[in-house]
């Protein structure tokens, strides 16, 4: 049996559903973003020098899928435009070590 997630209607979307479901809403939103600013830029910092930009979660995948949440994973409300240091701020990630969370001090 196929991985599924629940959503908080209840309805179970295979894990390969809501990945190609995430790409459209990633698509939606970029296309959205550009018909607004006609540039991309960093939704956090209002940047545009905040580089390479990201197209991020606010409420991760792994989150949303967790807690029986998954459609915020395809959500375009959930999806920024984050520069690579603000999407690091918001992951608590560490590239440098290339690991994958770090627990702040």
């Amino acid at each position: 049996m196929a991985n599924t997630y629940q959503c908080s209607n209840g309805t179970r979307l295979e894990k390969t559903v809501i990945d190609q479901l995430i790409k459209k809403a990633k698509a939606k939103k970029y296309q959205f973003f550009l018909e607004e600013h006609d540039y991309i830029f960093c939704e956090d910092c209002k940047r545009n020098d905040c580089k390479p930009v990201d197209l991020s979660h606010t409420i991760s995948v792994d989150e949303a899928q967790k807690t029986s949440k998954s459609e915020l994973a395809f959500d375009i409300h959930n999806i920024r435009f984050r520069g690579r240091d603000c999407h690091k701020k918001l992951d608590k990630l560490n590239t440098q070590f290339n690991w994958a969370k770090v627990d702040t001090i």
